[in-house]
């Protein structure tokens, strides 16, 4: 067997050391064109940036709770893995395309027609193939675009990492407004409540109840007093003044309490607001940028060396698999004759 597979190997270099020209004509032929052709392809050229996710982009949160230190609100601590994934969706976002678009005209300089059918999704798609977000092994995001001019493969990449802030501040700042106007209702709501609960207790304090607890002490021990000295007419006044405070006790008690937990609730809401409107007057950067882009002075595509290897092999054995098949062809076409003759 092994005899026959050196037999064999020692054959096929035979073949082909004996049509050796044939080899040699459609490699070099194939060398030429494949050549001249990756010569005919547009280079490309393309920037990378790196970048990390913060854990939280909210000011208030980062400056107002330095004294209790909690990690997710640490301006250094870098993002988990779905708030990393949450920034790269930012990134793959129309609105982060069409300020692509727009600025640098890629409708045109794709040579897309916008009146045609389907024009629009050939143009993000045509704009997606250039593009690369993608997450590192180490938590990180890398931006990548190609294109066929270093300087404008470059400007893309610093403006997506830039608009990157401009897109996801616009959308928080839009959900801020919305909480800050439902805050103001809440407020004006709860400064409403607090209005009436307090003319309330100016209608018991006109009835001589202020202090439920205060009072009813004084009234028993001068009502103890009275009892030992025998006197009616103190009696019968701190009676009805005790009657009065039972009756409107219980109410006061109610409508101080309820004072307290509007209090409570309207400093909350005012606290919130506060946050927000840092949140609204302030912006911090949403990302950490670790690696910027630079305009590339090498092409990434084509590899004109790869493509011409690959080529000259392709042909070779392809030329190889069409002379093996042609040279059957020719023994069996022999055989035929010879025993046609024979006969």
């Amino acid at each position: 067997m092994e005899n026959n597979d050196k037999y064999n190997a020692f054959s096929l270099l035979k073949f082909i050391w004996d049509r050796k020209k044939w080899f040699l004509a459609v490699c070099i032929a194939t060398f030429v064109v494949s050549a001249a052709c990756s010569l005919l392809v547009r280079p490309r050229f393309r920037s990378t940036a790196v970048i990390y996710a913060p854990r939280t982009s909210s000011v208030a949160k980062i400056l107002l709770n330095e004294q209790n230190y909690n990690e997710r609100l640490d301006m250094r601590a870098l993002a988990t893995v779905d708030e990393t994934e949450q920034m790269m969706a930012y990134l793959n976002s129309v609105t982060l395309k069409d300020s692509l678009i727009a600025k640098y005209k890629l409708a045109e300089y794709y040579d897309i027609d916008m009146s045609n059918k389907g024009a629009q999704t050939k143009l993000y798609k045509t704009l997606d193939n250039n593009i690369v977000i993608k997450r590192t092994d180490l938590g990180s995001i890398s931006v990548t675009i190609a294109d066929w001019d270093a300087q404008k493969a470059y400007d893309m990449t610093v403006d997506a990492v830039r608009w990157l802030d401009t897109i996801k501040n616009a959308i928080d700042r839009e959900r801020l407004e919305a909480a800050y106007r439902d805050l103001q209702r809440q407020l004006d709501s709860i400064n409403k409540a607090i209005a009436i609960n307090s003319d309330s207790i100016c209608e018991l304090m006109k009835h001589g109840v202020f202090n439920v607890e205060r009072q009813s002490e004084r009234y028993t021990q001068q009502y103890a007093a009275a009892v030992a000295q025998g006197n009616t007419a103190a009696m019968n006044r701190l009676r009805s003044e005790m009657d009065t405070l039972a009756k409107y006790g219980s109410k006061l008690t109610a409508l101080l309490e309820n004072e307290f937990n509007f209090s409570q609730y309207q400093a909350l809401t005012k606290q919130k607001m506060l946050d927000a409107q840092l949140d609204l007057n302030t912006t911090v950067p949403v990302k950490f940028v670790i690696d910027k882009p630079f305009k590339a002075d090498k092409k990434f595509y084509p590899k004109r060396s790869i493509i011409v290897v690959v080529s000259v092999l392709c042909a070779f054995l392809l030329t190889l698999v069409v002379l093996l098949i042609a040279d059957k062809i020719d023994e069996k076409t022999s055989e035929s004759s010879t025993e046609s003759e024979k006969r």
